[in-house]
């Protein structure tokens, strides 16, 4: 995500935030047993960070993109595709051209003589084409990137599903139930197979996620061009039902595909008008400059993890921080290098 307007930059903050916990995540290995149990509870919850960018980027990509295909249809879709694609897919090839030296790497020097199982030529060519998600067996090499392909999923649909909002979603009423029908169908879909998190299945359901997430962040972007005033108007609503969804999931023990994508579409709807001293704080231009890198740093991590982890955790009885912290640092180096003369 691109920074829209600086009144948005809290929102570009946010997306740093919700990367660097998906870092914690898949860091866990590392951590020393000492680390404090509610740090840890809410570090496994890391996942649900992917849920909360799949709702940010319909929000950031409609309010982007709207208007842009009232004409010449055809080539402006193209144009779309190509931004999208150009943006997405150079640090997606680069670290996929580096996993593949890691693979060399491990057939090479490790002890066993071969890479990982998962590292097939088949995932690989999947993941050259962006698909890895569409087909079963999404994180076969560089794992983050699961949510890149299911992404470029939804972004290959957007040009038609924003003519179609276009036309037949201007009333709130509109808006309010297509929001509640998106809520349902992700509720009805995991309950109907037994999945009991979104964390879980991933290879079969990062579709159904992305989509239905990214359409929740569209039905925001809409909100906040078409009725912003009303939003306004329901800031202290908006805070009051995050907290009690909050604490429901807490004590009631409540099914994260229940939760989090409404919690995410109230969150985005809130931060979108937002005007207290949270947006002020998350408007630090250190925070924003970590939003601002936090594609390269949700690209970078898992591959740092992987090396570090072939090198010490998996011979350490006890984990070492300074590998933890060190790791830290080799990410965010990454992150910076990769933003700039990648991305950039």
């Amino acid at each position: 995500m691109t920074k829209t307007n600086n009144k948005l930059d809290h929102l570009v903050s946010a997306r740093g935030i919700a990367a660097w916990l998906v870092v914690l995540l898949h860091s866990m290995a590392m951590m020393p047993a000492s680390t404090p149990e509610a740090a840890i509870k809410v570090i496994m919850h890391g996942y649900l960070a992917v849920d909360f960018f799949f709702v940010l980027s319909g929000f950031i990509i409609f309010i982007n993109y709207y208007t842009k295909f009232d004409e010449n249809f055809r080539e402006k879709v193209f144009t779309f595709y190509w931004n999208r694609f150009s943006r997405i897919y150079p640090l997606h090839l680069l670290m996929l051209l580096a996993y593949l030296m890691l693979a060399l790497a491990f057939t090479h020097f490790s002890t066993s003589g071969k890479p990982p199982a998962s590292y097939t030529s088949q995932a690989f060519l999947e993941s050259v084409f962006l698909v890895q998600g569409w087909s079963g067996n999404p994180t076969a090499w560089n794992v983050p990137s699961w949510s890149i392909s299911a992404e470029w999923f939804v972004y290959l649909l957007f040009p038609f599903m924003t003519i179609a909002m276009r036309k037949w979603v201007g009333k709130l009423g509109t808006h309010l139930f297509l929001c509640a029908s998106l809520l349902l169908a992700i509720y009805l879909i995991y309950a109907a197979l037994g999945i009991d998190s979104l964390g879980k299945s991933v290879a079969s359901m990062a579709l159904v996620r992305a989509f239905v997430e990214f359409s929740l962040g569209t039905l925001i972007g809409s909100l906040f061009i078409h009725h912003r005033p009303l939003l306004m108007q329901s800031k202290i609503l908006l805070v009051g039902s995050i907290a009690s969804i909050a604490v429901a999931y807490i004590f009631l023990n409540a099914h994260d595909y229940v939760i989090a994508p409404l919690s995410f579409f109230l969150l985005v709807a809130y931060l979108s008008v937002d005007d207290s001293f949270v947006s002020k704080l998350l408007s630090n231009k250190a925070l924003v400059y970590l939003g601002e890198i936090s594609y390269s740093t949700y690209m970078v991590h898992y591959f740092v993890y992987d090396l570090f982890k072939a090198g010490w955790v998996k011979y350490a009885h006890i984990p070492n921080p300074v590998h933890l912290y060190a790791s830290f640092i080799v990410v965010l180096l990454l992150s910076m290098l990769t933003h700039k003369f990648v991305e950039v």
